[in-house]
Formats: structure tokens, sequence, C-alpha cells
């Protein structure tokens, strides 16, 4: 077995290159290597110990069993055996799925084969809801408790903790934006799991819903409405948002607490929060009338 430790919390050097390289010919025992790196560029976490899978398959190695990607993942699955096995605990409600570790055997001849075996204690999920052939408040409260129970029946006996995603255009989004209505649904959902042994605890509910309007309809407007829904797009439309993020920035380093307590905009970010911002101004400019 071959690892190598870091020597600061973070190291943005290439591991895998200071690993052995093994003559084949000479190999007569199974050999693994362990080591907390990003291969590739695509993996969503931060540049540690960045490698390929080339550099890994360069040393000669059985089976790589690698740290830092929290997703199981098997990146080549033999000459050598590669795997993320992603960690047994879910951490916050982006880490979804199953979550466990992986059991890996070796035949005779030397050939290694994975198994995924789910450790999790608590299982955590995120349910996307459509409102789009929804009318009522009660309509909402069945089709939540229908994913309460296809949850509870995911977890295969375990507790579940997650939230909820209220998407679609609808009538709907009008009963569902006024004050308290979420928050009231939320809290009764979570007093309906007290004492249940296998519970489905609802961390929030999102509202990220719309009116039912014809936004093609709006943009022809000459009126004050279709001016705010042009800006909206003239807005989107700038991919890398440099300008308007410059504008912003002040906010987040007005001061320390600033600084600690709200996290830098990125266009990605920015463009959700405009989107947010014109259904906000379409709810108040319209008053509720489809159009």
């Amino acid at each position: 077995i071959y690892g190598i430790s870091y020597q600061q919390r973070e190291t943005k050097t290439n591991l895998a290159k200071k690993f052995p390289v093994l003559i084949q010919a000479e190999k007569n025992l199974f050999t693994i290597g362990l080591l907390h790196c990003n291969i590739g560029a695509e993996t969503g976490h931060a540049p540690y110990a960045p490698c390929s899978l080339q550099d890994l398959r360069s040393r000669n190695f059985d089976y790589w069993a690698l740290g830092h990607v929290h997703k199981k993942a098997i990146i080549n699955a033999a000459e050598p055996l590669v795997i993320y096995p992603g960690n047994p605990q879910g951490l916050h409600p982006g880490e979804t799925g199953d979550r466990g570790c992986f059991l890996v055997n070796v035949d005779e001849s030397g050939v290694p084969s994975a198994e995924f075996i789910d450790v999790a204690a608590v299982k955590w999920f995120a349910k996307e809801i459509m409102i789009d052939a929804m009318h009522t408040e009660q309509d909402l409260l069945t089709a939540l408790d229908k994913c309460v129970q296809e949850v509870r029946q995911e977890a295969g006996g375990r507790p579940a903790i997650g939230r909820f995603l209220l998407t679609g255009r609808g009538d709907l989004h009008l009963i569902i934006s006024q004050r308290n209505i979420l928050s009231d649904i939320l809290k009764n959902m979570r007093e309906a799991e007290e004492g249940e042994k296998e519970f489905v605890w609802v961390e929030s509910i999102r509202d990220e819903s719309k009116l039912n309007i014809d936004r093609e309809a709006l943009l022809g407007r000459e009126d004050f409405t279709g001016d705010l829904v042009r800006l909206v797009e003239e807005i989107l439309a700038d991919t890398d948002k440099k300008d308007y993020l410059q504008v912003l920035e002040p906010l987040f380093n007005a001061s320390p607490a600033s600084r600690k307590l709200l996290a830098s905009l990125d266009a990605d970010s920015l463009n959700s929060l405009i989107k947010k911002a014109e259904t906000l101004c379409l709810d108040k400019l319209t008053g509720g009338d489809a159009l």
C-alpha cells in the first residue's frame, strides 16, 4: 500500500507524480495507492492535488482508492481499478443518494472487483414538485404528503432529511407566495413526524414557482411591465456579468461582518437572483391576473 500526506491543509501540487513507477515485470504483489486528489477539472470540487487518469495508470498499480470527491464513482473499471468511494454519510442537503464504501475483492489471478455497500445512517433527499396542475393549498398538501411517503420508502428503514423545491407555473403561486403559508406548512409537516423512528424531516420548502403568464407576450408590450421584462432579458444575455458584479462588490466588502456573512456572487448566482426579482415584480405588477 502506497500513500502520501499533505504538508499543509491544501495543496495544488500533482501528488500522483510523486508515487513510484513500478516495473510491471518485477511486480508480484497486489499494489494499492491511497490518494486525496482531484481527477480532471469537472468534479465540482476544489482542485486539490490535481491529476489525470493517465498519471495514475502510469504508476502500474492495481487499485487506486481516492479521497476528496464525496460522490461515489468508479473512474476506471480495470487496469487499474480507480474508485472514489465518496463519503459514508451525506453531510448536507446537497449530498443526496446512496452513501457508503466499496468492498474490493481480489481473485487468485490478481484481478480486483468492487461492490458498493450503503452504510449511511441518515438519507438526504431533494425533491422537485411541479405546481402547474395545482389550484389550492390542499392540492399542495396532498402532493407533499405523497412525496414524504415516497422518501420514507426510498430511505429503506432509515431516517431522512431534505428539502422540497416548488417549481412550474400555475394558480397556486399566488397562494404560496403569501406571508407565512409555506412556513406554516413546514411547521405542521415537522410536527407530524415527531416520534417517528423512520422520520422524514423537512429542512425547507423552497418556492421557485411562477405566475401562469405568457412571458413572450409581455416582451412585446409597450408599457412598464414590458420594459421590466426586456431589462431582465438584457441583463441575462450578458454572460459574464462583469459590470454588474463590479457594482455589487462593495456590498460584500463593506465591513468585516459582511465579508464573513455574505458569499461573493458569481454570474450564475446573479442570474438566479435576477429571475427571482422579476417573478416578485411581476406578481405585484399584474396583481395575479393571468397574462
